[in-house]
């Protein structure tokens, strides 16, 4: 890397190369963002402005084509083959549902963009619950490019208009610029970190800081005199000690994910600052003659490849593995490879199509001789092929993997509605048949099928506005958000987040049925009143504003029917814990029942953990996971997957529902706490456990339907079959609420398919668990699994015993309710 005056400047090639190796460690054993990133942005910045302003300035010097071609044929190239690679891989050895986001991504670390794609992806209800994805890490490459693109227009329209004075203007400017761009990242890191995260503004500063530094501190006159008095050998001892130590502590009292690039990215990029400083004259010493050693050299110059091949060599192996966590022997095994890989990509791909000589100044798209020496280098031509059509086959990859996975799923759709074959909810809480080998639906493949109507109608608020939603299209339409009995002068709210909002289909047949318009009051994450952060940690203003809007909404026009909501959850944001009734909710149904306004609490359903502690449990890709044989998780072993797909056996959905399946007891609590909690107000109290947990286990297919989308939201097409229990609790004052033990059970005897009696629980039935673990319900009349719904040709066994159920209409009685389930993407 030379230096303002032409020098190779070997420790600063080597902190590249500690820079790489601080990123790599950090994320294959820390799992932690170091500051590798934050002083890669910086070197980069050191040279880059001082150079562009040099060329602009020089008459001979390259045209601002030539220089944007320059700076795509040195990057381009190697990112095209590691992101080809890498969504290939992603294709063969990934779940299919994540083929499609696999693909958009890749697209987009093509285009330079992702950085705005993974900005703007927490704001993405399809987003949220994807799996991380391998190009992750390139954001930095997106966010650098576009800096230097639009640096680079600005460099040289400087150097047009001010000439000899363009070097002091730049300065200026530059100056300004990094104040202003350190000051937006500065306080947006209060308002949306996951935006300040990735966002251009907000890193354009470390960039500009280091070009900054090179201007004017690593600066020479015409004669070469530095601009800074050469230091004494101690004083760069001191400074690269310092400046080290700057960089490699940051990553390990600070998480850079949480902190950058605020303030608190100072503290690396100042170490960095001080070791260039270190090194700027005389020989090196201390740090700087680490710096300068032969590995810390060589690993600077496949640095950039490094970077390029480790994430996604990562995320792969792991999703391979089933790992939750990094082995050494796996994390060596990733660093290992990646070094070969970075070494194979530096030799074989960057020197190849490396310039090797600074070409003539042309107006490259004007320039016939430009062109005809460009076909004279076949070779490099030959590179340039395979890299266009590798990169065209990425790009025409999302539509080509949406066509092929929604072949069908609205056939499948249009079945679905069929109870006969696809009862849902109705074989746990009626003990409907449940016939064998029928598709499980919804499809699974596109999550914006298995959303609830308000989504495709733009009828609910995302994270970040304060609007309430009234009209169809986010308020753009003149038909108001309306369901049910749309007609009706009878009024139901709707209120809260993402687990008020998957009731809605339930609620819209239940209003068409009992003459009631639901009216959905929604926003994402916002159990309305609720002291909530954002599912990653930060803070929530929106929603607290948003249910003010809302609650002065309800004043003014209050619902003739009442409010629904949940009216329990979690203990955390993150869906821990057992259920509780947060204060809050209390005081707001409070406030409604001083109103005249009843409230409809439904206890919550389960958020799903998975069973070996590593968070939740997305039972959409659990699913499609155990159908395909490459789930890992827990519950998985031994099961090679659905021999047919299209016709599953109940042996095959009961080791689909052992994998993707949670105790009820992760959740719930046995004494429901919204009883005590609502005691004396106006409350309805309904519990729909019984219909989508048994025995003690919730698990994901239930009456040959796929039950949630993720961890603990349903799909649109099994909350419809909530909707002839939810409206019993609601409406028929002589239903009753079945009753539930929480506690898992051991195996009883239950019937097989055919009506006979099963194996005991000392001899599985085959291809079951043995005796001693947990029953799996969900697959009906499956051997081995007691209090399953009956199969088709039998229909002889009980519900579990009902317990009645009461209103609490200020008279004190009690009735069951709510539990928990706000979930990272709404509430």
């Amino acid at each position: 890397m030379a230096s303002a005056a032409g020098r190779f400047r070997q420790d600063i090639e080597g902190l590249r190369g500690f820079a790489i190796a601080l990123v790599v460690v950090f994320h294959v054993f820390v799992g932690k963002v170091s500051s590798g990133v934050d002083v890669f942005l910086l070197l980069g910045g050191i040279f880059f402005f001082g150079s562009q302003l040099s060329n602009a300035r020089n008459p001979k010097g390259l045209t601002v084509v030539q220089s944007v071609i320059r700076i795509i044929r040195r990057l381009f190239p190697p990112l095209a083959i590691v992101v080809a690679a890498t969504l290939a891989a992603a294709i063969l050895t990934m779940n299919k549902l994540v083929w499609v986001q696999m693909a958009k991504d890749a697209v987009a670390a093509l285009g330079y963009y992702i950085n705005w794609q993974l900005a703007f992806s927490g704001r993405d209800y399809v987003a949220i619950q994807t799996t991380v994805s391998p190009f992750q890490h390139l954001w930095s490459m997106s966010a650098q490019l576009q800096i230097y693109l639009a640096s680079l227009l600005a460099v040289v329209l400087i150097a047009f208009i001010f000439r000899r004075h363009s070097r002091p203007v730049l300065v200026v400017i530059l100056s300004a610029a990094t104040i202003l761009s350190f000051a937006y990242a500065t306080w947006q890191h209060g308002q949306d970190q996951a935006l300040n995260y990735y966002s251009t503004f907000s890193r354009f500063w470390e960039i500009g800081l280091g070009g900054l530094v090179g201007m004017l501190l690593l600066q020479r006159d015409k004669q070469g005199n530095p601009a800074l008095r050469p230091l004494g050998p101690w004083m760069r001892r001191i400074l690269g000690v310092i400046g080290i130590l700057l960089i490699a502590l940051t990553g390990v009292f600070l998480n850079g994910s949480d902190q950058f690039p605020g303030a608190w990215t100072l503290v690396p990029l100042s170490g960095a600052v001080l070791l260039v400083l270190a090194g700027s004259s005389g020989q090196p010493v201390g740090v700087t003659r680490l710096m300068e050693t032969r590995p810390m050299v060589e690993l600077g110059g496949i640095s950039y490849a490094l970077y390029l091949w480790h994430w996604p060599l990562l995320v792969l192996a792991l999703n391979w593995s089933g790992d939750t966590k990094v082995s050494w022997a796996l994390g060596l095994g990733v660093i290992g490879a990646s070094l070969v890989l970075a070494w194979l990509t530096k030799t074989l791909v960057e020197k190849p199509l490396r310039q090797g000589k600074k070409p003539e100044r042309n107006w490259v798209l004007l320039s016939p001789r430009y062109w005809g020496n460009s076909l004279k280098a076949w070779p490099k031509v030959a590179y340039a092929l395979v890299i266009i059509l590798l990169a065209g086959a990425v790009v025409a990859s999302p539509p080509i993997l949406e066509e092929r996975l929604n072949a069908g799923t609205d056939e499948l759709l249009e079945a679905s509605d069929n109870r006969a074959d696809y009862p849902g909810a109705l074989s746990f809480i009626n003990n409907a048949p449940t016939p064998e080998g029928k598709t499980i639906v919804p499809p699974l493949e596109d999550f914006n099928k298995l959303l609830p109507p308000t989504q495709p109608d733009g009828c609910q608020i995302g994270f970040e506005p304060n609007v309430l939603i009234l009209t169809k299209q986010y308020n753009r339409s003149q038909e108001q958000c309306a369901y049910g009995d749309v007609d009706s002068e009878k009024t139901l709210y709707a209120v809260g987040g993402s687990h008020t909002e998957h009731y809605m289909p339930a609620l819209d047949i239940v209003g068409k049925k009992q003459g009631i318009k639901i009216i959905p009051l929604l926003k994402m994450g916002c159990p309305i009143n609720a002291k909530i952060t954002l599912y990653n940690g930060a803070d929530y203003p929106s929603c607290r504003e948003w249910s003010k809007t809302t609650m002065d909404y309800i004043k003014q026009h209050p619902p003739t029917e009442g409010i629904f909501m949940p009216g329990t959850r979690p203990t955390d944001i993150q869906g821990n814990g057992p259920e509780i009734v947060p204060p809050e909710y209390v005081d707001t149904v409070r406030t409604w029942h001083e109103a005249g306004i009843k409230t409809w609490l439904v206890r919550d359903n389960p958020w799903h953990m998975r069973t070996d502690g590593t968070g939740p449990l997305d039972m959409r890709q659990c699913v499609v996971g155990m159908m395909e044989g490459n789930w890992n998780g827990p519950g998985a072993e031994g099961f090679k997957g659905v021999a047919d797909q299209e016709h599953p056996t109940f042996d095959e959905v009961l080791a689909i529902n052992k994998a993707c399946g949670t105790p009820v007891n992760a959740s719930l609590v046995q004494e429901d706490p919204s009883i005590k909690a609502y005691e004396g107000l106006n409350v309805k109290l309904m519990d729909l456990t019984a219909a989508i947990c048994r025995e003690g286990w919730c698990p994901a297919i239930i009456g040959n339907m796929a039950a949630y989308r993720d961890a603990h939201h349903f799909t649109n097409v099994f909350a419809e079959t909530l909707a002839d229990e939810l409206e019993a609790q609601m409406f028929d004052p002589n239903h009753k609420i079945p009753e539930m033990d929480i506690s898992l059970k051991e195996p009883e005897q239950p019937v097989d398919e055919s009506g006979s009696p099963a194996p005991s629980p000392g001899a599985p039935a085959p291809g079951q668990p043995a005796t001693g673990v947990p029953a799996v319900p969900g697959q009906p009349g499956a051997p081995s699994v007691p209090g399953q719904p009956a199969p088709a040709n039998n229909s002889a066994q009980q519900s579990p015993a009902p317990a009645p159920t009461q209103d609490q209409g200020g008279n004190g009685q009690n009735n069951q309710a709510p539990k928990m389930g706000q979930d990272p993407a709404g509430g």
